[in-house]
């Protein structure tokens, strides 16, 4: 055998070493990329080897069938709250000034967007009608004890609406533009306005029955007959005792007086009736009751005019 007949045999040989080595690399390639994207290929997270095959993807999807799950429980919706800052008001217990006291701290001011209110804003009760107010106690669904709010009411204030407004928060120890707040909601200032309109007669005030039909409910923070029968007229015809009446109830709520609310529940998410919540208070007096819908809603138009100040908006 020649030289040059060795060596070719040689490089024919070399070739066929070479192609193999190729071809063994391209296999562990392959082998390599049928692992599964993260740990040892072809292992479960318990290292257990499962079947795999090419999602056509870049990534292996398992043979074996997967366990399912219920699906997780939405959490239920919770009810909106009434929310905002409680407004400044004397705790439960507080010794509440006097009706003088309140007096010397009116600000004056000429301001009167209510100039229609002037004969209502500058009468007020007679003795007698005073006298006659009947008690607050359990035929009310309150305490004996709030009778003690309802024998400082007197009505013995004259002035512009604001000022008169001034002095019932005073009186009975709530921020006054709480006071302002729930006029501009019920009436919008106005002594003369009328709410609650019936076709039954028996509900009606003596002498507003028009034939046809009354209204139930007047004056400033809207006092309805049906239910304090005792305060009219004065209800309607004096913006003093008016507001102070309204308020007087408030307070007896606010100290823990208004023993019926005791078995109301309210709507989820709100608290029991207790001593010191002006808010739900202020929803017991157009709703009768604790935290129920209606009381929420006039909750939050109350907190909205108080936040906005409508009472001093051009156009009030």
């Amino acid at each position: 055998m020649n030289k040059d007949t060795s060596l070719a045999g040689f490089s024919q040989r070399n070739r066929w070493f070479v192609l193999v080595i190729w071809l063994f690399s391209i296999s562990m390639t392959f082998l390599a990329g049928c692992g599964t994207a993260n740990g040892q290929p072809g292992k479960s997270s318990a290292g257990v080897t499962t079947p795999s095959a090419s999602s056509g993807n870049g990534r292996s999807v398992s043979l074996v069938p997967q366990p399912t799950f219920p699906p997780t429980a939405t959490p239920a919706l919770r009810p909106t709250l009434v929310s905002g800052n409680a407004p400044a008001v004397l705790g439960p217990g507080s010794t509440l000034p006097t009706e003088a006291q309140c007096a010397a701290r009116v600000k004056d001011s000429s301001f009167e967007p209510r100039p229609e209110n002037y004969q209502a804003n500058h009468r007020v009760p007679t003795a007698q009608q005073i006298a006659a107010l009947a008690p607050w106690g359990p035929a009310m669904g309150q305490s004996s004890q709030a009778d003690s709010l309802r024998r400082q009411i007197t009505g013995n204030f004259t002035g512009t609406t604001d000022e008169i407004l001034q002095w019932v928060a005073c009186k009975w120890g709530v921020d006054p533009d709480l006071v302002r707040a729930e006029a501009v909601v019920e009436s919008y200032w106005r002594q003369s306005n009328e709410g609650d309109s019936t076709t039954d007669q028996s509900l009606c005030p003596p002498g507003t029955w028009n034939g046809q039909s009354c209204y139930q409910s007047y004056g400033i923070l809207q006092i309805k007959y049906t239910y304090f029968q005792s305060a009219w007229p004065m209800s309607r015809d004096d913006t003093a005792f008016n507001a102070e009446y309204v308020y007087g109830i408030i307070r007896a709520c606010y100290e823990g007086w208004t023993t019926y609310l005791n078995s109301d529940t309210p709507l989820p998410g709100y608290p029991r009736y207790h001593a010191g919540d002006i808010w739900g208070c202020l929803g017991r007096w157009f709703s009768g009751g604790w935290y129920d819908q209606g009381a929420i809603d006039y909750i939050k138009n109350v907190q909205a005019a108080m936040a906005d100040k409508t009472w001093l908006q051009a156009g009030f």
